[in-house]
């Protein structure tokens, strides 16, 4: 046999455990001590069983002289889970002692798996290994009767009463503790008709959709979805559907019927029985459909049909329900008219049953069918949109052709499975919606068959439309009358009767959004880069909320020198900010670990207390990954960009900067920073960790979305502390650069490389926000960029220092003393970095001030933060470079800064950025105006 066709092994064999679950002992025969076998000499011997396969069996027994490698064990039995097993002449192929020197652990191999004794063998291993996967045996299985089994009490009861006395059975029972599921705000005598052995309630979070244009007979205008689920990304994606759509002229939707079946069978004696019995049910239609009038206001046989399947009969009952979804009234109508019938069939001596039911599971109930497919069950409804291409790569971000591409490609697929129909996922919209409206859950499964169809238009537009055969829906009855559920439906004016032809023509138009907003996302490799993961080699530890304990507070309190303080009760504080940076906040949002700000009141044994605040960081290459996924939403240009430079924009080590910054002791520092207890991290535990003090009382702190309150005092105040910071380190670059938690801070090379970047992200901005942004401000923001090799090397030659680098109203605030004198503190430093200490000024007036600021204002204080900087520093500042170099940090701000900024506000609304953009264009016109004064271009700073 060649190496070709040499068969290869490429797994190897399972090995199955021996745990406390088994009840199993072993007993080898063998030579030496032990029990004896008079007949041979041989003992028999304990062992303690480990684990086995179909090949081989591992134990642990003391050691004996006679269990050496290559030795053959003539007999070993095993008894598991009352069950016996022998095997002979098995192979010792290893023998270790273990640690202790108490036992040695011992492998039996069955090689000779030829013969019939090896094959006997095999065949003993693999029913050992197969009784270990299924439950342990150890006790008798109970049997359980009327008498033992036990019963759910109060059934049939809808009090408060019996809800309490089925939660403490359930609570005996389980021992589960249903803390949170006993919690609920319905009368339990008002859900007789909803639910049965009523214990709670569990709640979902409801969010709105939209705003999607409808263009139907039943639905007509701006509608927003309630949709009801715990998925993630959902209704931003289904958003993103009905914003391109409604930009593209909104949704045509159209009501094709309504169908809702029940197929009840009747089994006759004989084939000729039957035959008679079909003619006489299509005979008789009308007087069918006169008995279930009698039982439903809603319910309306349309059609009566019999399909016979050898002597059974399945009789198709086929209603309009008009505002109810109907099951269980056509069920009530189809079993009264079925009672007619048989009473009607006595009539006929010769015609016998043996068997009626009332349903065969030809309705399709609550099942995805073809039948359901082709002719539908339940309202059947249609949406179409035009799509235009400007609208396709402007919002969804790929160009109509690409969509239609990947449509292609999922028809495919969806061939090659066997689906019935085509479509992305509907299921997603329908059961969120059916949740929120108080719908069947259940018949989420047959409502989600969908046909979605696209053509790519002679324009290059791209026409689409979903067909929604099985839509299960209804507006009057079962959970459409509970109160939350209600009121989402009155949401999009669907509450009541007349309104379940409306309710479905909405479901279809989101539908088809989501649908459109998916198969964009996965087009343009959205889908897989948003939910990238960080890849680990190695199971983490994870920092966990328990782990900050008594002992840790103590351990951080000793660390900042109160060592004689033992913290033994610690109180959860609240957060008296807005809580997390923005970073951690949205990265919070992509990883399943502790990140974020945890405060707690320490009270030691001695009585005193202190307020703390605890602060978790996120890896750096997590956040990469969230800003990355975020980058990923938009435009692919600009997402292909920035995942090119992903690791290169000053987010590398941001996890171990602050820690490093807030553990400087320079008085210039720590006077205008937050106290700092202990700073401690662990790479095993990916924990990075501070401890500083829990600011509360502070003057003006997270005043970012409105910075109204700010005065001239307070704005004097953050230039002459920061200006103290900014002494420590001015003109020491190289000692800077030597710190490994200082990475990417910027050059001329490094921003020049990225023009590209800095261009795809400014061109997002006027895309999502052409109200703030113009064409003029787009040239002249290209201006900047294509001019960057000219003023930037200027920018790059100038003194730096250690700036914030997102020093602005949310991260900073003010301390005010007994004299009414202010102090500025500035915290979450982990974006700082190596640059002018201008650019920490140029951003806090881009976001503090008000976009109708004095310019004097602005001279006023660039001057004083170089005076302060200067008597700080012992250096003497030319005024007119100085002067330039704000320029240049501003325009460095407008250029790498706020397109980020604007692209975070794409998917969290962010009240400030709208003032910071106008501020900081007053700020640019301002910066134009002195230039062209002085007779300066402004794009190189030459002379005219």
């Amino acid at each position: 046999m060649n190496s070709l066709t040499k068969p290869q092994i490429f797994t190897s064999e399972a090995r199955y455990a021996f745990g406390q679950e088994h009840s199993v002992d072993i007993e080898l025969l063998c030579g030496g001590e032990g029990r004896g076998d008079e007949k041979s000499g041989e003992q028999w011997r304990a062992a303690e069983a480990v684990d086995v396969s179909k090949s081989h069996l591992c134990v642990l027994t003391q050691p004996c002289e006679s269990l050496v490698e290559d030795a053959v064990c003539h007999d070993i039995v095993v008894r598991l889970n009352q069950q016996t097993f022998s095997l002979k002449h098995l192979r010792i192929s290893k023998v270790s002692l273990l640690p202790d020197g108490r036992q040695q652990r011992i492998v039996f191999s069955n090689d000779d798996s030829e013969d019939e004794t090896g094959q006997e063998n095999a065949r003993q291993l693999w029913q050992i290994s197969y009784a270990l996967r299924l439950l342990p045996a150890q006790q008798e299985v109970l049997q359980y009767d009327e008498f033992n089994l036990p019963k759910v009490p109060a059934r049939g009861l809808y009090t408060e009463e019996a809800r309490q006395e089925r939660l403490a059975f359930a609570r005996e029972t389980t021992g589960a503790t249903l803390s949170e599921v006993e919690h609920i705000r319905l009368d339990p005598k008002a859900l007789v008709s909803n639910i049965e052995a009523l214990i709670g309630s569990v709640e979902i979070p409801v969010g709105i959709a939209g705003p999607l244009q409808i263009l139907g007979d039943h639905a007509n205008g701006l509608f927003y979805a309630p949709m009801a689920t715990s998925e993630g990304a959902l209704l931003a994606s289904a958003t993103r559907g009905a914003t391109a759509i409604s930009r593209s002229g909104g949704v045509r939707v159209k009501v094709l019927g309504q169908r809702m079946l029940r197929v009840p069978v009747f089994v006759l004696a004989d084939l000729s029985s039957a035959l008679f019995f079909a003619e006489w049910v299509q005979d008789h239609q009308q007087e069918i459909a006169a008995q279930t009038r009698k039982y439903s206001n809603y319910a309306n046989l349309v059609e009566v049909h019999a399909e016979l399947m050898g002597r059974s009969v399945h009789v198709q009952f086929v209603y309009e329900t008009g505002d109810a979804a109907g099951q269980n009234m056509t069920t009530t109508c189809t079993w009264q008219a079925c009672q007619w019938i048989l009473a009607q069939m006595q009539s006929f001596p010769g015609i016998e049953f043996e068997n009626f039911l009332i349903e065969a599971n030809l309705s399709n109930d609550k099942k995805v069918t073809y039948n359901s497919y082709l002719r539908g069950r339940g309202v059947r409804v249609l949406a179409e949109t035009l799509l235009t291409d400007d609208v396709c790569q402007r919002v969804l971000k790929v160009s109509a052709r690409q969509l239609f591409t990947a449509y292609n490609q999922f028809v495919g697929g969806s061939i090659a499975a066997g689906m019935v129909g085509i479509n992305i996922n509907i299921a997603n919209t329908i059961g969120a919606m059916f949740t929120a409206t108080g719908q069947d859950i259940a018949c989420v499964h047959e409502s989600a068959i969908g046909q979605l169809h696209m053509e790519l238009t002679e324009e290059g537009n791209v026409y689409a439309t979903l067909r929604l055969p099985s839509l299960v829906v209804g507006t009057v009855g079962g959970g459409t009358s509970l109160p939350q559920q209600k009121e989402c439906l009155e949401l999009i004016g669907c509450a009541g009767p007349g309104c379940a032809h409306k309710l479905a023509e909405v479901i279809a138009g989101f539908c088809l959004a989501l649908d459109i907003s998916t198969l964009s996302a996965i087009a343009s490799d959205q889908f897989a880069r948003a939910h990238e993961k960080l890849g680990r080699n190695r199971p983490v530890e994870w920092l966990k909320l328990g782990d900050l304990n008594e002992a840790f507070f103590t351990d951080a309190l000793a660390q900042a020198g109160y060592r004689d303080a033992s913290v033994n009760e610690l109180q959860p504080l609240s957060l008296s900010s807005k809580g997390s940076s923005i970073i951690t906040e949205l990265t919070a949002h992509k990883i399943n670990k502790l990140v974020g700000h945890f405060p707690f009141s320490a009270i030691t044994e001695q009585g005193d207390s202190y307020d703390l605040m605890v602060k978790v960081k996120p890896l750096d290459d997590e956040v990469i990954l969230m800003l990355n996924s975020m980058a990923s939403m938009c435009d692919a240009r600009l997402a292909h960009a920035y995942n090119e430079f992903k690791n290169q924009l000053g987010f590398k080590q941001c996890h171990r900067r602050e820690l490093a910054v807030m553990a400087q002791t320079d008085e210039r520092f720590t006077r205008f920073a937050p106290k700092t207890y202990h700073t401690w991290e662990d790479s095993s535990r990916e924990a990075y960790v501070i401890v500083q003090e829990y600011l509360n009382d502070l003057e003006l702190m997270d005043s970012a979305d409105d910075t109204s309150g700010w005065g001239i005092e307070h704005f004097n105040a953050a230039v002459d502390g920061i200006a103290q910071v900014h002494s420590i380190w001015y003109g020491r670059e190289q000692e800077l650069q030597a710190f490994d938690w200082l990475v990417d801070a910027p050059t001329t090379d490094t921003m020049t490389e990225k023009m590209r970047l800095w261009e795809m992200l400014g061109a997002h901005a006027q895309q999502e926000f052409p109200e703030w942004f113009s064409d003029e401000d787009m040239v002249r923001y290209r201006d900047r960029i294509y001019a960057m090799e000219s003023w930037y090397p200027k920018l790059d030659s100038m003194k730096k220092t250690l700036t914030h680098n997102d020093f602005n109203p949310r991260n900073i605030a003010f301390r005010r003393d007994e004299n009414n004198q202010l102090t500025l503190c500035a915290y979450d430093w982990e974006l700082a970095t190596m640059q002018l200490p201008q650019h920490d000024l140029a951003e806090l007036l881009a976001f503090a001030l008000q976009p109708d600021f004095d310019p004097q204002q602005v001279e006023n204080l660039i001057e004083r933060h170089r005076q302060q900087l200067q008597a700080a520093s012992a250096t003497d500042i030319d005024a007119d470079e100085w002067r330039l170099g704000f320029t240049l940090s501003l325009w460095d701000l407008a250029v790498c800064r706020l397109p980020m900024y604007v692209m975070a506000h794409t998917f969290r609304h962010y009240p400030f950025m709208e003032r910071v953009v106008m501020t900081s264009r007053r700020l640019l016109d301002n910066e134009r105006n002195r230039l062209e004064a002085a007779g300066f271009v402004a794009g190189g700073l030459s002379h005219d």
